[in-house]
């Protein structure tokens, strides 16, 4: 599904409806959600793309080599690229943005292992990056998924007229350039006539006029504008509107139940490690033994998913057995009793925060009743997505509902579990076990050693809990038979790239049949 019939048509306009709003498109500074990441594949180009195998080749690069310890990592952009404001995106440029995301408090957290003062210019077009200790998979860190930020090149141009200009109005070398933008209503593109790709009919790309995404919370609202064709395009992890969607023969849809490369996204509930309360290990185990997996799979997720033991989900490489606690509400509120105690006879109260979907409150109201029954006091609220990020950054929350490690390679999550990545370890959970294990993922060139050691990080993950895992979420694009060719990527040699995974797609090679 998703892939182009015919030949492809020039011009024509699509509309994506997308689950949440970006906050900024300063790759130094932006999150990139899934949203996110489609936000800067329209406008920037990522230095390199995954191909289905799940190898790293280059992209807007030309090429990406290390030496022979992956201790200097030489990046060359392709020759004669402009950005949008026409300024030459070169060695220079490249190596402006690169000391942007390192100087970056949010993303200077993911560039821990590059050597202070090892970023050279080493001719017209290309870089050095020199790291402290071998970093065998960083290619991947310039895919551009999640996580992934330094892999969008910027215009230095633009950036120096200030973050917030940038933010607002970016400026890269991607397939479509800002035309306006206004925060919850509509991000509106158009093409990009000086773009660097051609398809293999000799037409450049893209092969759209215009490309639009419009945030639409709702996601019973965003189906019926699909429905009526306000909007073309769609993603959706909510599993009874994918229920909804597979049984609409007037639609093309396509799941991401299947992950032959890295790991899918998980839903689970995220503890801030350091919390008052949460920090008490009686209280984590409580919460996962009083979560009942099963019930949330059937009541919530309608069957669709199924439950997880750790942050790779079968099919994934990295997928294993781990020491999680299964539902056992006896031992939760054994647990629970143990605590008040503790402190004084008190119940413990948690307040549980969540997105402001509907399908969001739904959930909540579930967890809710399985964390009271077990003895917790639980008060729910709701956000908006991109509040809930921020409010994860500065660590003031008890309970989070969450969704994340959908990626390509494990190493992606380094900022995420270790515990030099700060505030960007949102858990908080500052395990030196782990942090031994994800630096041998990062440095070993022997895949079983690196497969041994992710399943070390879940089993251990299991015993910490900073995370009470829910299930393998799984995520549907959907749109209009006449939108070709949205799950058809492809590498500028004509490798094809990987499928849709966390309902993020390329609108690159995306066109309109007649």
């Amino acid at each position: 599904m998703g892939v182009g019939k015919g030949k492809p048509v020039m011009g024509g306009s699509v509309t994506f409806g997308t689950e949440a709003e970006e906050s900024g498109m300063d790759p130094t500074n932006a999150h990139f959600d899934s949203t996110g990441v489609m936000y800067a594949r329209a406008v920037y180009d990522p230095l390199a793309i995954v191909l289905q195998d799940g190898t790293v080749v280059p992209y807007l690069a030309e090429s990406i080599t290390p030496n022979s310890s992956y201790t200097l990592w030489t990046i060359t952009v392709r020759p004669n690229i402009v950005f949008h404001d026409g300024t030459l995106c070169d060695g220079a440029a490249l190596k402006y943005c690169m000391e942007a995301f390192y100087s970056s408090l949010l993303t200077g957290n993911s560039l821990t292992y590059w050597k202070k003062g090892g970023l050279k210019q080493v001719g017209p077009r290309s870089i050095t990056v020199e790291m402290e200790h071998p970093w065998v998979p960083f290619a991947a860190w310039l895919a551009g998924y999640i996580g992934g930020q330094i892999a969008y090149i910027f215009s230095p141009t633009q950036m120096r007229k200030g973050e917030a200009v940038l933010n607002s109005h970016p400026v890269g070398t991607g397939p479509f350039v800002y035309q306006d933008w206004v925060p919850g209503s509509h991000f509106s593109l158009t093409r990009n006539p000086h773009y660097w790709r051609k398809d293999t009919y000799g037409n450049q790309l893209p092969y759209l006029d215009s490309w639009t995404f419009k945030p639409i919370v709702d996601v019973s609202t965003r189906l019926a504008a699909l429905q009526s064709q306000e909007i073309d395009l769609m993603h959706t992890d909510d599993d009874p509107t994918i229920l909804e969607v597979d049984a609409d023969s007037s639609l093309v849809s396509l799941r991401d139940d299947e992950l032959l490369v890295g790991e899918p996204d998980c839903d689970f509930g995220m503890i801030n490690c350091q919390s008052p309360l949460m920090k008490d290990i009686r209280l984590r185990q409580a919460a996962a033994y009083a979560f009942n997996q099963a019930e949330y799979c059937k009541l919530i997720g309608k069957n669709i998913v199924y439950p997880t033991n750790g942050p790779f989900p079968h099919p994934s490489p990295y997928a294993s057995a781990t020491p999680y606690p299964g539902y056992d509400l006896a031992k939760a509120k054994a647990l629970v009793n143990s605590w008040t105690h503790s402190n004084g006879g008190k119940a413990p109260s948690i307040t549980y925060t969540t997105t402001n979907s509907t399908t969001a409150a739904t959930s909540a109201a579930f967890v809710q009743q399985l964390y009271q029954a077990a003895g917790f006091q639980v008060q729910i609220k709701q956000v908006q997505q991109a509040e809930l990020i921020n409010d994860a950054l500065l660590g003031g929350y008890d309970v989070f509902s969450w969704r994340q490690f959908a990626n390509i390679d494990p190493d992606l999550n380094y900022v995420f579990w270790t515990s030099a990545a700060g505030p960007i370890n949102f858990a908080r959970n500052y395990d030196p076990y782990i942090d031994a294990q994800m630096n041998i993922g990062r440095q070993s060139t022997d895949t079983p050693t690196r497969v041994q050691a992710y399943q070390n990080v879940a089993k251990q993950m299991a015993k910490d809990l900073p995370y009470i895992w829910a299930c393998r979420d799984v995520w549907c694009v959907a749109g209009s038979k006449q939108v070709q060719n949205w799950n058809n990527p492809t590498s500028p040699t004509g490798g094809r790239g990987l499928s849709m995974l966390s309902g993020i797609i390329w609108p690159t090679e995306v066109w309109k049949s007649a």
